[in-house]
């Protein structure tokens, strides 16, 4: 998994509440056949009902069919975002669109676990912290804003830096590359001795 210390690149609004999953990773592709679809690339079918009309024709108003945001890293997005089915297609259409990011208010559960399980950054703000940014980017030339890990705090054109929260048990993985599994493995010599001490003292819980 790719490590995230420090992430800057081109920020998309979409404040929209209730972003959900068959939105982010449909089945299906406006005017592609359903054999069709289900050959393409996940980031080719991103937001694709969003992104282009029944027929398949783009939808130059769509704030990533704009040239400004072609090359988006991170989104930034209103509440529940992800909610819906469990689909992990969704994160790895975003990851395979090149988002490392998304910031909005609130996510769907199952959908923020397995961003995490990913390398996907989903980072808690409040709306207004997330408006005052958009507003910030919206008056910036080149719409970039950077994600500091390592600092715990967002640098964004034209605002005093922002900081934020994320519970260590989530950024030490990302900081490193890994995986919640791999990152267990990581203290693999304290849960054996843990396990030896354990089973001294209480060898009634472990068959033999």
């Amino acid at each position: 998994m790719e490590k995230f210390t420090t992430v800057t690149g081109v920020a998309a609004p979409m404040l929209m509440t209730n972003i959900n999953t068959d939105l982010i990773a449909p089945s299906l592709m406006p005017g592609r056949t359903p054999d069709e679809a289900i050959k393409m690339p996940l980031r080719e079918k991103m937001f694709a009902n969003l992104r282009f009309t029944p027929d398949g024709t783009e939808r130059p108003d769509f704030v990533l069919n704009q040239p400004r945001y072609k090359d988006v890293r991170i989104i930034l997005a209103g509440p529940n975002f992800g909610c819906g089915s469990s689909r992990e297609t969704a994160v790895w259409s975003l990851m395979e669109a090149g988002i490392r990011c998304v910031i909005a208010p609130s996510f769907g559960d199952i959908f923020h676990d397995n961003a995490f399980q990913n390398g996907l950054l989903p980072l808690k703000l409040d709306m207004d912290t997330i408006e005052r940014i958009a507003g910030a980017l919206g008056r910036s030339n080149a719409a970039e804003m950077t994600i500091d890990l390592n600092r715990n705090q967002l640098l964004v054109p034209g605002l005093d830096p922002i900081p934020f929260e994320l519970a260590e048990d989530r950024r030490l993985p990302l900081l490193e590359g890994l995986d919640q599994l791999s990152f267990i493995l990581r203290s693999q010599d304290a849960i054996d001795a843990f396990e030896r001490g354990d089973a001294a003292s209480r060898p009634w819980a472990y068959p033999a």
